[in-house]
């Protein structure tokens, strides 16, 4: 099980991160002198997280959300959210598995390239595609509406998600005229005369 943590209103007794002006500014200062825009520095420190002054790690949104992408799988997994379509989720989460991957490796091979503005322009693109796909909804349908309109790295994770949205419609259009059958079968002859 993982690690709990419990809320209260602050009271002075707790122990924050101890962040100070220095520390910050030595963060940013460090990021800018090898990237050199202040916006890219600021966007990387808030993705992988810094460090205070006593060496204590704040980890970035990155890292939140990559544990909480571990949790979900973990509740997933062990049966708790149920549900008709929990193949379907699956292979959805397979797919943004995929493609998360495809957008690493773009990244790194645009980084390996040794043409910076090309890296530069692969960082800022793999950000806004990591960012999409780590603010994509919960439910079923949204992830799945919101996965339509995203732009894929990887044309393998795009035509399995296009293969999957087709076996959805063809699901859908089974259980309604499934519905319509079972509701015809069961009409009366009064009902039929109406």
């Amino acid at each position: 099980m993982g690690v709990r943590f419990r809320y209260s209103r602050w009271d002075g007794t707790q122990q924050g991160f101890e962040l100070d002006a220095d520390s910050l500014i030595k963060e940013v200062a460090d990021e800018l002198i090898h990237h050199g825009d202040p916006n890219a520095a600021l966007r990387r420190i808030m993705q992988q997280g810094l460090r205070d002054r006593n060496g204590r790690e704040i980890e970035g949104l990155r890292e939140t959300l990559r544990k909480l992408r571990e949790r979900k799988k973990e509740i997933r997994e062990s049966g708790q959210l149920g549900g008709e379509f929990d193949d379907v989720a699956k292979e959805l989460e397979d797919i943004v598995d995929e493609e998360r991957l495809a957008v690493d490796e773009a990244e790194r091979r645009a980084n390996e390239s040794g043409d910076e503005r090309r890296a530069a322009v692969a960082r800022d693109a793999a950000a806004e595609r990591r960012l999409r796909l780590d603010m994509l909804p919960d439910d079923l349908a949204r992830k799945v509406d919101e996965l339509s309109h995203y732009d894929f790295q990887s044309e393998d994770s795009r035509r399995r998600f296009e293969q999957l949205v087709e076996r959805l419609r063809q699901q859908v259009a089974q259980r309604q005229f499934e519905q319509v059958s079972s509701a015809a079968k069961n009409m009366s002859p009064e009902d039929v005369a109406r």
